[in-house]
């Protein structure tokens, strides 16, 4: 690819995702973004920055990237100018301030250039914990299907907060699931027709991997996991914070999962090969299948069909997923299991990015 077209492909991407943003009010952010693409545009700080980027700037969400390098700033204290305008940070943009919060942005990113470059190389890793509202209705399906104690197994676990989505409670808006007292409570709005949920879904063990996992004991890796949510959407926010209580509490409860740092494809292949008898393994990610490469994606779905070719009643495997359609470009909820023989696949629903809203299949 040219150096022209990939410069129209990433400025396209930031004007995408601005819009996304406008439109799922949160207009801080979107400033951000569409400050960056005019920026980009017009050879500045910005396209400096990223003119070089080698992979592909929707896939890898740059623009999220970049817009998350400097909600962190807001958030630690660095750039105090900057944080009166977000509502994370106890501040407020004002309308018609856009123009000014990007010159303080464009400035923070002038003086912080070899920050941006390392904060960059990661992902966002929010692993949003709404998302575990709709994964619920796949755990739960598995569940009934097998009628075992599942194994849970997550790539892209980030901090392995939805690990623990049994510890949360959720009102779908047409049923409730969990203990009512639970320090999490999760609001998606379903619609369709949903299965019917479990009253209980047992849970053997829990386990997750990342390349680089976020430590909950260290403050700074907990900023930038606090970063990537969106400064304007206090909801969401509120929502890792709780969390995070959680996770804390299982912590002490000897029952926090484990979040081993590797990569994806041969962590995967470790953990369904050989697999106890007397659980369902449930390999499970959400919106993590666009950040992985080709050969992972490839060597994942190598091992898993090796894998399924040993189901069984007594050692039933499925793949949970709920991840973006290239199809259709929506995340869609879906999972292929086998308890013997070819798997099969079922698509559920589809759902928002976030977790808010899902809409299911009339036939499940």
């Amino acid at each position: 690819m040219d150096k022209d077209n990939k410069n129209q492909i990433i400025s396209r991407a930031f004007a995408g995702q601005a819009e996304f943003c406008a439109s799922q009010k949160a207009p801080v952010t979107a400033a951000i973004i569409a400050g960056a693409q005019r920026d980009f545009d017009a050879g500045g700080i910005v396209h400096y920055l990223l003119s070089g980027w080698s992979g592909h700037p929707v896939d890898d969400a740059l623009a999220l990237r970049l817009a998350g390098f400097l909600h962190f700033q807001a958030l630690s204290g660095a750039a105090p100018e900057l944080a009166a305008f977000y509502p994370s940070c106890g501040g407020q943009m004002q309308a018609g301030q856009q123009a000014a919060l990007w010159r303080l942005a464009e400035a923070e990113l002038h003086s912080q250039q070899d920050a941006v470059r390392k904060y960059l190389r990661h992902p966002p890793q929010t692993n949003e914990t709404g998302r575990a509202a709709v994964l619920l209705a796949g755990f739960s399906e598995i569940a009934r299907q097998t009628d075992l104690p599942l194994r849970l197994r997550e790539i892209g676990s980030s901090a392995g907060l939805n690990l623990l989505f049994d510890h949360y409670h959720y009102n779908t808006g047409q049923s409730q699931w969990g203990a009512p007292d639970a320090l999490l409570s999760i609001d998606s709005d379903w619609q369709g027709t949903p299965p019917v949920l479990l009253a209980d879904i047992p849970i053997a063990d829990r386990r997750g991997c990342d390349v680089a996992p976020i430590d909950l004991a260290d403050a700074s890796h907990v900023l930038r996991l606090q970063s990537y949510v969106w400064g304007d959407m206090q909801q969401r926010r509120e929502r890792l914070l709780r969390a995070l209580t959680v996770f804390q509490a299982a912590q002490k409860s000897g029952i926090a999962p484990v979040i081993d740092r590797a990569n994806a494809a041969g962590w995967v292949a470790s953990q369904v090969m050989q697999r106890p008898v007397g659980q369902t393994t449930v390999l499970f990610h959400s919106i993590t299948w666009q950040y992985l490469d080709i050969s992972q994606r490839m060597a994942i779905e190598s091992a898993m069909a090796q894998a399924f070719e040993t189901a069984s009643p007594e050692a039933p495997l499925a793949w949970l997923r709920m991840d973006v359609d290239r199809g259709a470009h929506i995340p869609v909820l879906e999972y292929d299991i086998s308890t013997g023989g070819a798997p099969q696949k079922i698509r559920l629903a589809s759902c928002h990015p976030h977790g808010m809203s899902a809409e299911f299949s009339d036939a499940l």
